[in-house]
């Protein structure tokens, strides 16, 4: 089955391998970088990267609503594995009654800047048992503040150039 969400552009299996290329040099200048910062849960900035660029085809009117979602999503996360070590069992509770508010919010499209579809995606992929039991929180927040910048900035200066080279033709 082949995607035809873009019908009207069309690329050879030359550009494809030259943009395949381009790719693996992007994650792989990411992954060097995380590495050298000793960050392990880079799995938090390519989820981010994934909505952003996937879903919102990396517009930077949805930048903002999407950093915030990732961080509140991831937030949420962290509060399912602290409440109950902080409150006992009513920490699961508090945790669920923020979730209901939340799925609220999200319904009635209120506060949409800071509870959308990330938000969503983040907390159904922070609260899975294997996440949950082996995440470290920070490690997370931090690959998602440097996943965010590098690849809002690395987007950011591709548009600058391809601009910059339109007015040149």
């Amino acid at each position: 089955m082949q995607n035809d969400s873009s019908a009207s552009t069309t690329m050879t299996p030359g550009k494809g391998l030259l943009v395949l290329g381009v790719i693996v040099i992007v994650i792989g200048s990411f992954l060097a970088l995380t590495h050298a910062l000793a960050i392990h849960n880079v799995w938090a900035a390519f989820l981010f990267l994934l909505y952003w660029a996937g879903i919102e085809h990396a517009s930077f009117e949805k930048l903002l609503p999407c950093v915030v979602g990732a961080t509140l999503g991831l937030l949420m996360g962290f509060l399912l594995k602290m409440l109950p070590a902080w409150l006992g069992d009513s920490g699961i509770i508090v945790f669920l009654a923020a979730v209901l508010v939340l799925v609220y919010l999200q319904v009635m499209n209120w506060l949409a800047t800071a509870v959308n579809m990330v938000t969503m995606l983040f907390l159904t992929v922070t609260t899975i048992p294997a996440i949950q039991s082996g995440v470290d929180f920070a490690d997370a927040a931090v690959a998602l503040a440097v996943g965010i910048v590098f690849f809002a900035a690395l987007v950011w200066a591709g548009t600058a150039w391809q601009k910059r080279r339109q007015l040149a033709v």
